[in-house]
C-alpha cells in the first residue's frame, strides 16, 4: 500500500442535494462492491500485504458544511487497514455542494474508480426518483497479474523499459526508515487547465481526420511542453523518457469488465530527443507506432510481471525522473435527478498514513481527461516551475486546436494509425 494512496473523484454539484439519499446510495455501493469495505493487512507469515474482509462496521458518508470549491482532507481518519473507500460531502450555500469518493488505489484504477462513481450516482438517482435502490452484489476484483496468469501470459525477457531504465544506484538500495509512526494525511490536488468545448471538439476532429489518436496527439503536445520548459535546453533537442499506463481490460481476450479488475494498467514506454521546432504530428506518430509495436508483440501485456524489478523492496533498476502521463479518457455523464447538475470533475490523491516509498519518482506527472466535452490537463510536481510548465501544457493543446482550422499543413499532419482515445 505504497503511500496509502486513495484516488479521489470529486465533483461540484449545483442544485439541492439530499444528504440522506446520498448516504443510502453509498451504503448500497458498499453492499454491491464489498471490496470497498475490505482492508489491507500485513501478513504475519511474511507474504506481504493481503486484502482482508473488513472487521469493523463500515464508515458511512461524511457530511459537513463548508466551501464547496475546496477539495478538503476529511477531518475523519482514513486508514487502509480499516476501510478502502470513503465518501465525503461538503454542503455550501446557494444549493451548491461537493462530493468526493476516495477509493484506495490498490483496489481500483481509473476504469474501476469511474465505474464505482457512476454506480454511486445511479443509486442516488434511483433513491431520489423512486425511493428504492436495487443492489446486485459483485465479486471481489482480481489483479492484472491474476488475469495474465489465467490467460497464459508469462514474463518475457523484454520489459519494454530498456531504453530508459538504468541500474539502481547502490545508495538507493537502502530503504528509507519506517519507524511505524502514523503520519498526517496529505492531499495532492493537481494544478489544472481546461479547454472549452469548441477547442476540445476541434482536437478530436483533428485526430479523426489525421488518423492519430487523441491520446497520442495530446501526449506529444505535453512532452513538447515539458521539453520546451526543460532547464538549460537552449534550443537543443531534449531527451525525454515517458511512461504511461495502458488499460488492459479491452486488450485481453476475453475482455474484462471495469469493476472486475483492480489496477489493470500495463505500462508503456516512449523515449525521444524532442526538438520543439519540429511539428507535433511526427512525435504523435512515433508514440502511436511504439505503442502498436509493443502491444502487437505482447510487451505491454506482460509489463506488470516486470514491476518487481522497478518498484518495491526487490527492485534492481530505476526509472526515476521519467515524465508520467495518465489518461482516463472520456469521463461519462453521470446520471443525476433532473434538478441536479454536476458542473466539474477533478481527480485528486490523498496519502493516508504514508509509508516510505521504494520506487521510481516521476519528474512530473501529467493528467488528461475529458468531462462535459472539455479537455482537462492536470499537473503534479514541477516544483517552482509548475505554473510555467502548466502554461506551456495549455499552450500546446491550444495549438493543436488551431491546427484543425488549417494552422498546420496537411503534409505535416500525415495520418498514422487508427484515431480514437
Amino acid at each position: 500500500m505504497r503511500h496509502g494512496t486513495y484516488t479521489g473523484r470529486s465533483v461540484s454539484v449545483e442544485g439541492a442535494l439530499d444528504p440522506s439519499a446520498l448516504g443510502a446510495a453509498f451504503t448500497a455501493l458498499q453492499r454491491a462492491y464489498p471490496v470497498t469495505t475490505a482492508r489491507i493487512g500485513e501478513d504475519a507469515a511474511g507474504r506481504g500485504y493481503l486484502l482482508r474482509p473488513g472487521d469493523v462496521a463500515p464508515a458511512g458518508i461524511w457530511e459537513s458544511h463548508g466551501d464547496p470549491d475546496v477539495v478538503r482532507v476529511p477531518a475523519e481518519p482514513m486508514n487502509p487497514a480499516t476501510q478502502l473507500a470513503y465518501l465525503d460531502l461538503v454542503l455550501g450555500g446557494a444549493a451548491r455542494s461537493r462530493v468526493t469518493l476516495f477509493v484506495h488505489h490498490s483496489i481500483a484504477d481509473a476504469g474501476h474508480g469511474v465505474e464505482l462513481f457512476s454506480r454511486l450516482w445511479d443509486y442516488y438517482t434511483d433513491h431520489v426518483d423512486t425511493g428504492t435502490i436495487t443492489v446486485v452484489p459483485h465479486d471481489y476484483p482480481q489483479s492484472l497479474e491474476w488475469y495474465a496468469a489465467a490467460r497464459g501470459i508469462v514474463r518475457d525477457s523484454v520489459s519494454g523499459f530498456e531504453d530508459m531504465m538504468r541500474p539502481l544506484p547502490s545508495e538507493a538500495k537502502t530503504l528509507p526508515c519506517d519507524n511505524g509512526a502514523v503520519a498526517t494525511s496529505a492531499l495532492a490536488r493537481p494544478r489544472r487547465t481546461r479547454l472549452d468545448q469548441k477547442a476540445t471538439a476541434r482536437i478530436i476532429r483533428l485526430s479523426r481526420h489525421q488518423g492519430i489518436t487523441v491520446n497520442a496527439l495530446v501526449t506529444a503536445a505535453l512532452l513538447r511542453a515539458y521539453a520546451a520548459e526543460f532547464p538549460g535546453a537552449a534550443g537543443d533537442p531534449v531527451p525525454v523518457g515517458c511512461l504511461y499506463p495502458v488499460d488492459m481490460r479491452s486488450r485481453l481476450s476475453p475482455s474484462i469488465a471495469a469493476a472486475a479488475g483492480t489496477n489493470m494498467a500495463g505500462l508503456a514506454a516512449f523515449t525521444a530527443d524532442i526538438d520543439v521546432s519540429s511539428g507535433v504530428a511526427e512525435l504523435a506518430q512515433r508514440i502511436s507506432a511504439r505503442l502498436r509495436h509493443d502491444l502487437a508483440g505482447g510487451i505491454v501485456q506482460q509489463s506488470v510481471l516486470h514491476f518487481p524489478d522497478f518498484f518495491g523492496t526487490t527492485r534492481t533498476h530505476s526509472l526515476a525522473s521519467h515524465v508520467a502521463v495518465t489518461n482516463p479518457g472520456m469521463i461519462p455523464d453521470f446520471r443525476t435527478p433532473a434538478h441536479l447538475g454536476l458542473t466539474d470533475y477533478e481527480i485528486v490523491y490523498l496519502s493516508a498514513h504514508p509509508r516510505p516509498s521504494a520506487g521510481a519518482s516521476a519528474a512530473v506527472t501529467f493528467l488528461m481527461y475529458t468531462f462535459a466535452g472539455r479537455l482537462t490537463i492536470g499537473l503534479l510536481g514541477g516544483g517552482t516551475d509548475a505554473d510555467r510548465l502548466l502554461m506551456a501544457a495549455r499552450k500546446e493543446p491550444i495549438a493543436l486546436s488551431a491546427a484543425s482550422t488549417g494552422a498546420y499543413s496537411r503534409s505535416a499532419m500525415a495520418s498514422a494509425g487508427t484515431a480514437g482515445w
